[in-house]
């Protein structure tokens, strides 16, 4: 049985998840509540669920 450059081989390879190509934003600041410092846990609200204090746009 091979192995590729990873030491796998082609059978675990195949079986091996795709790498995540989404993630998070570098910058979350978009999402920090000014009043109270909450990060929202949704990119689309637009108020705090803690304080109900606008997020910045």
């Amino acid at each position: 049985m091979a192995a590729n450059d990873h030491g796998q081989s082609d059978a675990e390879a195949a079986r091996a998840p795709a790498p995540d190509m989404g993630g998070e934003a570098a910058c979350l600041l978009h999402r920090v509540c000014e009043e109270c410092g909450r990060l929202a846990p949704g990119r689309e609200d637009r108020c705090c669920a803690r304080c109900g204090g606008p997020l910045p746009s």
